[in-house]
């Protein structure tokens, strides 16, 4: 039998096969694909921003706003403060 979990399967054989068995290299991969993708999500808020007007200007630039502090503050946790209270504070703004 595989095990029970298909998604614990799925993360060993990825940090396996990706990253030599190491988790904290494939949870940084993942990060930085997330960064990625949140900056071609920025650039495209710009080019809204500059042909749009009115609310959904403000839109654009709040959900920017809020997409750059999520990416700064993940970041600081993925790197400085790993202890459970920062990903625990860092998930819970996240999700708030």
């Amino acid at each position: 039998m595989g095990g029970l979990n298909p998604v614990a399967n799925a993360t060993s054989y990825l940090s396996v096969v990706l990253c030599d068995g190491s988790s904290r290299k494939l949870i940084a991969g993942w990060w930085y694909f997330i960064l990625a993708i949140s900056i071609i999500q920025l650039l495209l808020s710009i080019f809204g921003m500059s042909s749009r007007g009115g609310t959904e200007s403000f839109i654009l630039t709040w959900s920017s706003i809020v997409l750059v502090s999520l990416c700064i503050g993940g970041t600081i946790i993925m790197r400085k403060f790993q202890t459970s209270v920062a990903v625990g504070f860092f998930m819970g703004s996240v999700i708030f």
